[in-house]
């Protein structure tokens, strides 16, 4: 059993049944949820983003950190049995060990990411094209502020905040 497993013993499980929304994009619940069998799709403006079938895996960390409505839907993609974190965003302030877990898996995402746009730009650096703004894309990840509000979405007028 994994780490996060393992901490998640005692709390309580609902089981979900395949094409039930665990998670609605933009309804906070205040609530994290483990995966502990399953298998669920992430949607972000009907758009299928992954799917997370590793047990342990968390949903709805990002809405618990923040303190913010989901940014994504989480819709089961077989029958399923989760771990529930009521008042997640108490529970990751006061539980180190679900904080520490969480700013892991957060850290191994940005790192990904990081990496990923360091290869777009060693790629498209010489060209004029609007990937050659990478630097200022890794500027803006890595300067951010552990206070400053970040708002969801994009700056551009064509596509729509949610």
């Amino acid at each position: 059993m994994n780490d996060v497993l393992a901490m998640c013993v005692a709390m309580p499980e609902i089981r979900i049944a395949k094409g039930e929304t665990l998670i609605e994009e933009s309804i906070r619940t205040d609530r994290l949820y483990v995966l502990k069998s399953g298998a669920f799709e992430v949607v972000r403006n009907g758009v299928r983003i992954v799917s997370i079938s590793e047990p342990g895996a968390f949903m709805g960390e990002i809405s618990a950190v923040l303190g913010s409505t989901p940014t994504a839907s989480v819709v089961a993609i077989e029958n399923s049995t989760v771990h529930v974190v009521d008042q997640a965003s108490a529970s990751v302030q006061r539980q180190p060990e679900l904080t520490y877990a969480i700013a892991r898996l957060l850290a191994r995402r940005l790192s990904a990411v990081t990496a990923y746009l360091v290869d777009i730009k060693r790629q498209y650096a010489d060209t004029n094209t609007h990937l050659a703004l990478m630097d200022e894309v890794l500027a803006n990840i890595i300067m951010m502020q552990p206070a400053a509000p970040t708002a969801m979405g994009s700056e551009r007028k064509d596509v729509p905040d949610y």
